[in-house]
């Protein structure tokens, strides 16, 4: 899909270019991490894990940019993303009680995001799963608030919401259960 150029809003220009210019200055950014970088995979250079020492530099540049504007939304949930991303690395390798802190990091990025564009849909997805991978008592209301969003772009997360959800719930169920029966 082209956009005409000559009767495009100035607004969408500037976003247009704001993309194009953040997307070219991630890459030279990656590439520039990995720069004259050990190439071992699991070595550690400052002394912490392979994950911290992926994804604390990936953390640091996403605040110093959602700093240079901490009204963009954008720049928030990117944030929380990386956040995520790191969760998820920590979770995968076992690391479950370690990634809460990167879960919850992500939330509050994600709910500065909302605060200034409550309807992205992707960002209230990613919150709600954060939140059940958490274990946070919020994350039912919120997998419920994602579900009810019906975006058909996200239907393979949502179905993954309503699995995690009825999870949760029959978890919650089994322990309501066990805890009614002891005396």
């Amino acid at each position: 899909m082209a956009i005409n150029k000559k009767s495009a809003p100035l607004w969408t220009k500037i976003v247009i270019v704001f993309v194009a210019i953040t997307f070219v200055a991630s890459i030279a950014l990656v590439g520039f991490a990995g720069f004259g970088s050990n190439t071992d995979p699991g070595s550690t250079t400052n002394g912490g894990d392979a994950i911290t020492n992926e994804f604390q530099p990936q953390v640091e540049r996403a605040l110093t940019a959602s700093q240079t504007d901490p009204t963009n939304a954008l720049l928030l949930a990117n944030v929380g993303h990386v956040y995520y991303e790191w969760a998820v690395a920590e979770y995968e390798s076992g690391a479950v009680d370690a990634s809460r802190p990167y879960w919850l990091s992500a939330v509050a990025y994600y709910d500065q995001a909302l605060a200034i564009n409550p309807a992205d849909n992707v960002v209230i997805g990613n919150k709600s799963f954060a939140l059940a991978y958490a274990g946070s008592p919020d994350a039912e209301a919120a997998l419920k608030a994602f579900i009810a969003t019906e975006d058909s772009t996200l239907a393979p997360q949502i179905a993954n919401a309503q699995e995690l959800l009825a999870q949760i719930q029959a978890s919650s169920n089994a322990s309501s259960a066990t805890t009614s029966t002891t005396p």
